[in-house]
């Protein structure tokens, strides 16, 4: 079927930063009766037809280069054999090469689990869905981020169980609404404004820019050398029980603070623990970390169908002691206030918009020389939907490409169906396989112990 391919906008500098990055990410479902190739393909391009972010491509249009709708309907399929490894799969979405000029700009590949039981992920089954299988969404991230991949895996479900019950797709009726950053500009500049009718802020602000351009990243110092000479993006994943997910949630919120600034707290003590083993010894550790936001906060409106890539970066950086002690609960709680109350003040749009008064290092960028970064989506389990009559969602596992920028790791949290799942992506360049395994190891270790406290 081929259209006219209206023109969207012209290409954003954020679209241009996250176009050479892929993510990756892996859906476990179970169904009532063996999927059959065609149904899952028809719900794909029902999907591709609803979902306004699935229709996109870039071309050129006066000289420059504007994200458009595609001309034609296609859908990058594939059928995979059951014995497919799954960070294989991962590595390659992570490097796939899409048609931008033609789209599609994301692909799906379908892996049937035959040699797995259905309750292998957490150990329990879901009655009367015997068929298991891992539904790998690969989507370019200048067109995405983590809320619009956990809606679209949402639509995919729902309309692959409708299909599944004999329903009819409604295509005229689109789901999720596609815009660019541009709203998040505005109130980036808007924000600019305030600073500059604040001297005492816009000094501070330019301070606080001046240290991250000092700054170096401790793991890659303390551990430099010990990396791959060719960077791979390697994941290692976790799912903690739900009896202790509970127990966590109910902590934090007893403590008055999020799981978000708990886990902040847990991997700031994960990360002194690999400096100490990295034989960098201290009292106490000067630890920066970088947290994804959702920039849809600073919208005005119903922001919830907002589809695209709209993500702002907080950098704070936290005093930690060498030991882990009774005081976690008192630490956690001054780490929350501060993500807290610069989230709610504008402070990432307010950094962003300075940034231009900051003298640039011409040999490093501040960006990247963090500790590690979170990606927090929380309770995933209503935009995902736990499925339907046909089909149940499982499990979700969220990866990205890393390695084409020089840092050293990601951390994506959520929980689903009442379970939390902990995946650390890492830059096999600066950050090893040892070095995940122990980070994992110790996440969920300082995970149990501040529940005894």
């Amino acid at each position: 079927m081929e259209t006219q391919g209206k023109w969207l906008w012209k290409k954003t500098e954020t679209e241009k930063f996250y176009e050479p990055f892929a993510i990756s990410y892996q859906l476990t479902i179970v169904t009532r009766e063996p999927l059959l190739e065609e149904q899952v393909i028809r719900a794909l391009t029902h999907c591709q037809r609803k979902v306004p972010i699935l229709k996109t491509c870039f071309g050129e249009r006066d000289g420059d280069i504007w994200i458009r709708e595609m001309t034609q309907e296609i859908i990058d399929y594939e059928l995979l054999p059951d014995d497919t490894k799954d960070a294989d799969l991962h590595d390659k979405i992570q490097q796939y090469s899409f048609n931008k000029e033609t789209g599609p700009l994301w692909c799906v590949k379908l892996k049937p689990e035959f040699n797995v039981s259905p309750d292998a992920v957490f150990g329990e089954g879901v009655a009367g869905f015997p068929h298991r299988y891992s539904l790998f969404l690969g989507i370019n991230h200048a067109v995405t981020d983590g809320t619009s991949n956990v809606i679209v895996c949402g639509f995919i479900v729902q309309i692959l169980d409708d299909i599944l019950a004999g329903k009819e797709i409604n295509d005229e009726e689109q789901l999720g609404i596609y815009i660019s950053d541009e709203k998040t500009k505005k109130a980036i500049e808007e924000q600019v404004a305030l600073v500059k009718g604040n001297p005492e802020l816009q000094s501070k602000l330019v301070a606080d820019w001046q240290v991250l351009q000092g700054r170096r990243s401790l793991l890659k110092t303390v551990f430099k050398g010990v990396g791959e000479e060719k960077g791979r993006s390697l994941y290692r994943t976790q799912n903690l029980d739900a009896k202790t997910t509970a127990a966590f949630i109910k902590r934090c919120r007893a403590e008055g603070i999020t799981v978000n600034s708990a886990f902040a707290a847990i991997a700031n003590f994960t990360v002194v623990d690999l400096l100490v083993h990295g034989g960098f010894e201290r009292d106490s550790y000067s630890i920066r970390s970088t947290h994804v936001v959702n920039a849809r906060r600073y919208l005005e409106g119903d922001t919830s169908q907002y589809l695209g890539c709209h993500i702002m970066l907080l950098n704070p950086i936290f005093e930690t002691p060498r030991n882990f002690s009774e005081n976690f609960w008192n630490s956690a709680k001054s780490i929350h206030e501060e993500i807290h109350s610069k989230i709610k003040s504008g402070y990432p749009l307010q950094l962003e918009g300075v940034s231009d008064l900051v003298s640039k290092t011409p040999y490093c960028n501040p960006i990247f020389e963090f500790e590690y970064t979170t990606t927090n989506m929380g309770d995933i389990t209503q935009k995902i939907t736990e499925g339907g009559d046909h089909v149940q969602v499982l499990h979700l596992l969220r990866t990205a490409d890393l390695c084409k920028v020089p840092c050293t790791c990601n951390n994506f949290i959520h929980t689903l169906r009442g379970h939390l799942t902990h995946t650390i992506v890492h830059n096999s360049a600066y950050f090893t396989p040892h070095m995940a395994e122990m980070f994992c190891e110790k996440v969920f270790h300082y995970l149990r112990a501040c529940l005894e406290i």
